[in-house]
This record gives structure tokens, sequence and C-alpha cells, in this order.
């Protein structure tokens, strides 16, 4: 049986490889800098008995993924990230009727559209594993500190919401989202056949 270390032919996920497409930042992938997988937590409830303590898993909580750009070129970041606040239902509160307008979850998805981060192969044409967010929003932006020490590129971060996550199949780069994996009941149905 081969193994990672002794063929040749095995090739690991790569840091550099990856994709990010959010839908309303429009060729901003190629502005993207890095990116947070998406993750969760299983929560723990304890029942207490006599000296005894036994786990009860709770509630699970998908962390916010934290996504990097560089800001500059086309688009601009800066405009586009306040569009996407000016779309959710936020207004400057120049009128007492404009400042009664309120940010709705809808409005604030739909001000982002889809997200999806994808990890590519070394062929650069096969998705290895895609990551689709749902009900994503932005949740906050944090611009880079300007400084006459620093050349380096002016950067802006955000960090994006969403109610949970798909791991899509492994397909060609066309097909970046493919079929969200199963469901556990669809898994449970096939193991007791």
């Amino acid at each position: 049986m081969a193994t990672f270390w002794n063929d040749a032919g095995l090739e690991p996920k790569r840091k550099f490889r990856w994709l990010v497409t959010v839908n309303e930042l429009e060729n901003a992938q190629f502005f993207a800098k890095t990116v947070t997988r998406p993750s969760w937590t299983l929560s723990n409830h304890e029942h207490k008995f006599i000296n005894h303590t036994f786990n009860y898993p709770a509630r699970v909580t998908w962390t916010p993924i934290d996504l990097t750009y560089v800001d500059g070129g086309n688009p601009d970041m800066s405009h586009s990230f306040l569009h996407i606040l000016r779309a959710s239902g936020y207004n400057y509160p120049d009128t007492s009727a404009i400042a009664s307008q309120t940010i709705t979850k809808k409005a604030a998805t739909e001000a982002l559209g889809g997200v999806t981060i994808s990890q590519i192969g070394a062929d650069s044409n096969k998705v290895l594993d895609s990551w689709k967010l749902t009900n994503a929003w932005v949740s906050d932006v944090t611009s880079d500190t300007l400084s006459y020490d620093d050349d380096g590129l002016v950067e802006i971060s955000c960090k994006i919401v969403y109610d949970w996550a798909y791991l899509a199949k492994a397909g060609p780069r066309g097909n970046t989202v493919g079929t969200p994996a199963p469901h556990a009941k669809d898994l449970l149905k096939a193991g007791n056949r």
C-alpha cells in the first residue's frame, strides 16, 4: 500500500491553492489575501448525578469566517463594503425618516450574495473541496492602519457570519459548488440497508 511519503503521485491540499467567491464583490477573488475555512463547535450540556458528571451534546455554532482583501485596483474594496452595508439597510441618519430604517437579515444576506471557498488541486482545474456559506452577511469590517513607515499594500479585513456551511463534493473547476454532502439521516438510512 502506498503512503504519502513514498508516492510522488499523492498531492496534499496546499494552503495557497484556494479561491473565494463573493457574489456582490465582483472580481474580488483576485484581491483576496487570506480566508479561514468554516469551522464549528458542538456545545456540551452537563448533567450531574451524585458524584458523577454525564455529558450531552447540545447546539452547534458555526464560527465566523475571517477574510482579508487588498484594497485598491478595480473594484475598490472600501466602496464595495460600504455599498454592502448600505444595501443591508443602513442609511446615514440625515433625516428622521431615514434614521428609523433598520438592517434586516434578508437585506444583509442579499447584499453580500453567495459566498464560496474552494480549495483547488495542483492542476488548478480540479476543485478538491468547496464550502458554501448559508445566509452569510458581513458583521465587521476593519480597515488597515496607514503609516509613513510602511510601504505595504492597504488591506481590509472582514468577518462573515452565517447560519451553516455545506461542504460540497469535489469536481471540475467550472462547478465549484457541486452537490452538498448528504445529511446524516440519509447516511443512516444507507447504512441500515
